[in-house]
């Protein structure tokens, strides 16, 4: 990447730095122990590369990435770390949503209770909480995790363009076996995410032309999976990268027309597609989408302030019959309906704090980043998060394995200001 450029400020002046931000060391801490720090610290980043570059196509290295990540920031705590992870709610909210998904879990009926779920659940939210502490420890691991995130979808994309059929689609998931969710919305994000980085190093003479190359594989990609809710997320995400970053937001409507033209033509062009099918309101897929949500809304009012229990919808007796066949959804098919039914508005209203207070922390951040690329990687976090919010519309993007991705963009997106604070601190003592 390019040399990162100070924004215009007068000059020999610096940000102020925000002393809640700052990575709270001990006193006591012997140069031993720093040392031993530093390396588990290592460490710990080290695990979240391998985890983001397979979290698209391998249970295995995703699963050996977050082991390693773990044992690295276990070190550090056993060793007297005190991880900073910001005070702006959003850890409280995070809280406050798996306490309500305990309580469904604990009050669920016997047949419905999967405490295994919860063991997801907190795997899921794990990466949060390891990226956040490893950014804020070291800001520039910052730019390393957001590579590894597009090296996993150039790979994934190679790997999609190696074995295209219509079993790749589901081979290449994020999710179990049991609820498969397709790579488009890895893939929408990581789009959005290399958008957003094009654009503050489209005049490197290296990091350009390779993010160039990246959004064009990840964008071919994407295409090729045909994934309704993932290609309208890639559209709402790049137009908000586009809108905040260019001036002229005529662009911004020209993003959007092309991508809109784009979409209808290939319909038009391939009826017996899955955008067709999905643009079709009396296809199959559609109207068992709307059947399921009907019969989950009276699951929700059979119980509506614990739900059924979290993980439960697959035995909750969802089903559609078109005559032919007989589906069971093991979702509800949406983020926030799927929410309700298994967590009840306990859950699902801590979900939603949680929600908007993240999106207005990754807002704030990409306001305050002082320095071009950290804005960009908050630009393109916070689109990111909206890729996973609108594709929500239609599958379940943040429960289970499938918000692993949600969680890391988040803290990448929050992390800018602190970021920033920490090359702030970098600067000042290396002046002194």
């Amino acid at each position: 990447m390019t040399a990162i450029k100070r924004s215009s400020m007068p000059q020999g002046s610096t940000p102020a730095v925000s002393q809640s931000d700052t990575p709270a060391v001990s006193q006591s801490d012997t140069p031993w122990q720093e040392k031993a720090i530093r390396r588990l610290d290592g460490l710990q980043s080290f695990g979240l590369v391998v985890l983001l570059i397979g979290l698209p196509f391998s249970e295995a290295v995703k699963s050996a990435g977050l082991a390693i990540a773990v044992v690295g920031f276990a070190g550090k705590l056993i060793l007297g770390h005190r991880p900073s992870l910001g005070r702006d709610g959003v850890l409280a909210a995070l809280a406050v949503y798996f306490a309500a998904a305990a309580l469904s879990v604990i009050v669920a009926a016997p047949e419905m209770r999967r405490p295994h779920e919860l063991v997801t659940l907190a795997m899921t939210v794990v990466p949060f909480i390891l990226v956040l502490d490893s950014i804020v420890a070291r800001p520039t691991r910052r730019l390393f995790l957001t590579g590894a995130i597009l090296t996993g979808a150039v790979v994934a994309s190679l790997i999609w363009y190696g074995t295209y059929d219509a079993g790749s689609f589901y081979r290449l998931s994020l999710g179990s076996i049991e609820n498969p969710v397709p790579a488009g919305e890895y893939l929408a994000i990581c789009l959005v995410l290399g958008v957003a980085v094009l654009f503050a190093e489209i005049r490197a003479s290296v990091a350009g032309p390779i993010m160039a190359l990246t959004v064009a594989l990840t964008g071919i990609a994407l295409a090729l999976t045909q994934s309704r809710g993932a290609l309208l997320g890639a559209i709402c995400g790049v137009a908000f990268v586009v809108w905040t970053t260019v001036r002229k937001r005529r662009y911004v409507t020209a993003v959007i027309a092309v991508a809109v033209v784009g979409i209808m033509a290939f319909a038009a062009a391939k009826p017996d597609s899955k955008i067709a099918d999905g643009l079709d309101l009396r296809s199959r897929n559609t109207q068992a989408r709307l059947e399921t949500w009907r019969q989950a809304g009276d699951l929700i009012q059979a119980r509506p302030l614990t739900g059924h229990g979290l993980g439960s919808f697959p035995l909750l007796g969802v089903t559609y019959f078109d005559g032919r066949v007989v589906e069971h959804p093991v979702s509800a098919h949406n983020v926030w309906i799927n929410s309700l039914a298994e967590t009840g508005i306990l859950g699902a209203a801590a979900l939603l704090a949680f929600v908007v207070l993240l999106l207005r922390s990754a807002w704030l951040s990409q306001r305050r980043a002082t320095y071009p690329l950290d804005g960009a990687l908050s630009r393109g976090a916070l689109g990111g998060l909206l890729v996973s919010l609108v594709a929500g519309l239609t599958a379940t993007s943040l429960d289970a394995e499938p918000g692993m991705l949600f969680f890391t963009i988040a803290a990448i997106g929050i992390s800018g200001g602190r970021a920033t604070n920490a090359r702030t601190r970098e600067v000042r003592h290396g002046a002194q």
